[in-house]
């Protein structure tokens, strides 16, 4: 007898079609309900972010839900914060490198320790902030306020401070190298032990300023107010754009004394016979 008349191997063969078409259907209904709980996560996640805007557009939220709300939309990778009102929130440590903050409101913000490398910062307001070893190089702070600000230890190399108020910032050993300080307000600020080499002072406002032992090789001074700003042990004839006024008083009153640093007193010594009698 033939295997083809074998009726077992018959129904055996015939049995493959509808064995396919249920795997085909198991397919279908798992693809789908994978899309099903895809679509799902997508909407919560959407639901969740819109509740997140809510809660920091809303005056009656409190700060911990505004902050929870802040740094989950962070981390999602939001970028824009244009004029948002982020007054007395903890951000420290918080990276947000190239977000846009122009026109924010982070008076008394604690943004700490925080990665803000690039921000867009024009117009913000952050009196009383907190950006100790802040990052904030090449950000762009054009005409924002920061008074009273701490910044200790905060890097804004390169970083764009054009006609920015720093009344009384705290900015010791801060670093401000290449930096565009041109017209800014640093009335009672403290630039002690700061790096200001190549920065822009041209038209600053440093009444009163302390620049204890800062670097300004190479920063340009040019129509700077100085008046009654403390340059003791400051590399103050390194820079550039001082007029002969400005020259003679700082010599007469800030040349280094035995007590400054050596390398100090020598280089002093150097640019001093060099540039002859005043």
């Amino acid at each position: 007898m033939s295997a083809n008349s074998d009726p077992g191997a018959r129904r055996h063969a015939s049995g493959f079609p509808f064995l396919w078409g249920a795997a085909a259907v198991l397919l279908g209904l798992l693809t789908f309900n994978v899309w099903l709980a895809a679509d799902l996560h997508r909407q919560q996640r959407r639901n969740s972010f819109e509740r997140d805007f809510w809660l920091l557009c809303q005056p009656g939220s409190s700060p911990a839900e505004r902050e929870t709300a802040f740094l989950h939309l962070a981390s999602a990778g939001h970028r824009e914060w244009r004029s948002a009102e982020l007054r007395g929130l903890n951000f420290a440590g918080v990276s947000l490198p190239g977000c846009n903050l122009q026109q924010a409101v982070l008076v008394r913000a604690n943004l700490a320790r925080a990665n803000l490398e690039g921000a867009r910062l024009s117009g913000a307001t952050l009196d009383l902030a907190d950006l100790t070893a802040v990052n904030l190089s090449q950000a762009n702070l054009t005409e924002a306020r920061l008074l009273q600000v701490a910044l200790k230890g905060a890097n804004l190399r390169r970083a764009n401070l054009a006609a920015a108020s720093l009344e009384q910032a705290q900015a010791e050993n801060a670093d401000f190298s290449a930096a565009d300080l041109s017209d800014v307000i640093c009335l009672m600020a403290n630039f002690a032990g700061a790096n200001l080499q190549g920065a822009n002072l041209s038209g600053a406002k440093l009444e009163s300023a302390s620049l204890k032992g800062a670097n300004l090789s190479l920063a340009r001074l040019d129509g700077a107010d100085l008046t009654d700003a403390d340059f003791t042990h400051a590399n103050w004839w390194a820079a550039r754009g001082l007029n002969a006024r400005q020259l003679e008083h700082l010599k007469k009153k800030f040349a280094p004394t035995s007590t400054a640093p050596r390398e100090l007193q020598a280089d002093y010594q150097r640019w001093s016979q060099a540039s002859g009698p005043r």
